[in-house]
């Protein structure tokens, strides 16, 4: 009795450090070309996936509506990604977001990425099209950007109850607050044969934080 007592307090601190791992996740594109989400789901430690889904007002990623499915299917929370475009407007970018989802399960925030190169982001669109989708889900989305974006733009009081996810590929940890990190853009994952983002939740946050 006192030997499987002993065995029993010898894992704890293993389950502990287990309960206490960041959820990772991938983000994936149609430059992944096609997946083996079978694969994907059962020879990889993964907690969650995001897909792009639409670029602006008039594009969607060609394989999002395949990986919304077959992700789902292989058992993983799924969430869905728009790139913003300062050209076009929040309606029509909130329409092409809605037309690609439409039908498809899913279970993740949201995200809005918004690439700040070097012009002007237009502000006032961007905080309608937040307002848009914050009102078709009932949830704020996910603000995406890199860090220098995110000093610029999203550090201000008002976006302090969005959640942000960090581009900072490297290893270097991001100087910013973010829920979660795509950590790497050439992550190797069984099931992809090209390169693959990877993301990670901070260690303050649980998967729970980023479902609708």
């Amino acid at each position: 009795m006192r030997k499987i007592i002993l065995l029993m307090m010898m894992a704890l601190p293993l389950m502990a450090a287990a309960q206490t791992t960041a959820p990772m996740g991938i983000l994936v594109t149609q430059r992944q070309g096609t997946v083996d989400w079978t694969a994907v789901h059962e020879q990889n430690d993964l907690d969650f996936v995001y897909v792009m889904t639409t670029y602006g007002a008039a594009k969607t990623d060609e394989r999002c509506g395949t990986n919304l499915e077959r992700a789902f299917s292989a058992g993983f929370p799924v969430g869905c990604v728009h790139r913003y475009d300062r050209h076009y407007s929040a309606q029509g970018q909130m329409d092409n977001y809605k037309a690609a989802v439409k039908g498809h399960h899913l279970d993740l925030l949201p995200v809005v990425y918004v690439v700040a190169d070097g012009y002007d982001i237009n502000v006032k669109r961007l905080d309608m099209l937040l307002q848009l989708m914050e009102e078709e889900y009932g949830v704020k989305p996910m603000i995406m950007a890199n860090q220098e974006a995110y000093l610029k733009y999203f550090s201000l009081e008002r976006y302090a109850a969005y959640h942000v996810m960090i581009v900072s590929n490297g290893l270097k940890f991001p100087s910013t607050r973010y829920t979660v990190w795509e950590y790497t853009d050439r992550e190797q994952i069984t099931g992809i044969v090209e390169y693959t983002p990877g993301l990670k939740l901070h260690g303050t946050y649980k998967l729970e934080d980023i479902k609708l």
